[in-house]
């Protein structure tokens, strides 16, 4: 591990966060021969988005086979969906397989990092005051990684507990006490039904139903997980048809006059149907908007958790926080000993966490002020040097993330390798062809569901999708093979 110091150190790459994003970036300079890199993370572990969340039930929605690196499966995986510390542990080995950790500094917040036009270097400031050169600056934070908490009114004078998912408060006491969940998406839908089985009552808060299917997880037996380890064509064979399964059919439910979707709405309200059989609370349960519009989820036990006694689902709308527990439209205030907040994250604020200042002054925020894009997901005009990763409209409704971040870290190295080998001061996409390719993105984003009436992180507050590419994985590799220089403006 890098030694912290008060004088100014430089390196040829930093990379801003351990996470799935950052330690496969890391692993791949490494192959490339570029061994003069610096992961900055913030937390005492690798792991990010699988070290900060540890709620009850924590998993991917993704199978495991296909969520991890293409260059190094896991024969090992416990089930289908295997837990977040499975996943954490993971992405730990390959740290470790790869000898990341002497590029490695944890417990190390980056608070700022600006460019240096005269020297085309990055100049990253630390939480403690210590400062970094970098000659290129890769950003792994992602679009997951602030939560986000609404400014209910009187939520400061709640004399019980309240804590975020992602921030979870593992000393608080749940077993039969009055719980309040605000929220219902991806992650409630994980801890909801640990709650139930612990609370002595536990309301949640619904501002919009979700279409939810069913997961079908299941343990990998001893016998399998041996078959995988000595026959590793195997694993990748099923790795390769639950990819195909995702590109042809969840992707096709994502566009526009789409006949995959009556069939996706069709198992979601079999799914329903199944395990609920109150028609009002179906109907609660019933979106009204198309599957896909917002994220699509996955659960084989959450809605049995409103079977169970003392487990309420609450429509009206949350007015406000007393200081006894919830108050809604309806007029009622439910009270409550511990909120628990499952209210996602700032996705449409990606990279905020950091202050960015590009060449002549300019902040990635002001950049961005009518909403985050970018060249191809990965660079920003007016930000030579500086590359992202799991970036604007990156993000994915139908497969995994992990193809999309191993595209763009190929991507992002070749650039680094031209900065490097060609001695180059600056390489920054030009402002022409990003602007024309996110005009081209817009207009391609119009012909998906995203752009339906319904409340998603997907959109930023006016209404543009921010997040979401809007064709197949297999266009964005093509998209991606490699990088066209004659689309960016190189200074020596």
């Amino acid at each position: 591990m890098a030694a912290a110091g008060s004088a100014v150190t430089e390196h040829d790459v930093v990379i801003i966060g351990a996470g799935m994003s950052g330690i496969c970036m890391g692993i791949q300079l490494r192959k490339r021969g570029i061994t003069d890199f610096l992961i900055l993370e913030k937390s005492p572990d690798v792991g990010g988005t699988w070290h900060d969340n540890t709620y009850p039930g924590a998993c991917c929605d993704v199978p495991s086979v296909l969520y991890s690196y293409s260059f190094e499966p896991n024969p090992d995986w416990s089930r289908k969906y295997s837990p977040h510390n499975e996943i954490k542990a993971y992405f730990n080995r390959c740290a470790d397989k790869y000898g990341l950790r002497e590029n490695l500094r944890l417990s190390t917040e980056v608070e700022r990092a600006d460019y240096d036009e005269g020297s085309g270097r990055w100049m990253i400031q630390l939480d403690g005051g210590e400062t970094i050169r970098a000659r290129a600056l890769v950003s792994g934070l992602g679009q997951l990684n602030q939560p986000s908490i609404p400014d209910f009114p009187g939520a400061d004078r709640f004399q019980g507990t309240a804590f975020h998912s992602a921030r979870w408060n593992h000393t608080a006491d749940l077993h039969d006490k009055r719980v309040a969940v605000i929220g219902n998406a991806a992650s409630a839908l994980q801890f909801i039904p640990h709650l139930a089985r612990q609370a002595k009552s536990l309301y949640v808060y619904q501002r919009s139903a979700n279409y939810v299917i069913k997961r079908n997880d299941a343990p990998y037996s001893p016998a399998q997980k041996r078959r995988f380890a000595r026959f590793p064509w195997l694993q990748k064979l099923q790795r390769l048809a639950i990819y195909l399964t995702n590109e042809f059919f969840l992707y096709r439910v994502m566009r526009n006059k789409s006949l995959a979707r009556p069939v996706l709405e069709g198992m979601a309200r079999r799914h329903l149907e199944e395990h609920i059989t109150d028609p009002a609370l179906r109907r609660a349960f019933s979106p009204d908007y198309p599957a896909g519009c917002k994220r699509v989820l996955v659960s084989d036990d959450y809605y049995q958790s409103f079977n169970r006694p003392g487990v309420e689902l609450v429509t009206s709308s949350i007015t406000g926080i007393d200081e006894q527990g919830v108050v809604s439209e309806d007029g009622v205030s439910r009270p409550a000993d511990v909120i628990i907040y499952g209210t996602g994250f700032k996705t449409s604020e990606m990279l905020s966490a950091v202050s960015f200042t590009g060449a002549g002054g300019v902040g990635l925020e002001q950049a961005w002020q009518d909403g985050a894009e970018a060249y191809r997901g990965v660079c920003v005009a007016g930000f030579p040097n500086f590359f992202m990763l799991y970036g604007p409209n990156t993000n994915l409704g139908s497969n995994s993330i992990i193809f999309m971040v191993e595209r763009q870290v190929d991507y992002v190295v070749r650039c680094i390798d031209k900065l490097l080998s060609h001695d180059l001061t600056s390489l920054d996409v030009n402002a022409g062809v990003m602007r024309q390719y996110n005009t081209q993105m817009q207009r391609e984003l119009a012909d998906t569901v995203w752009v339906a009436r319904c409340d998603s992180w997907y959109k930023n507050a006016a209404g543009k999708v921010v997040n979401n590419w809007p064709h197949s994985t297999l266009a964005y590799w093509w998209h991606m093979r490699a990088p066209d220089f004659t689309d960016f403006d190189m200074q020596a």
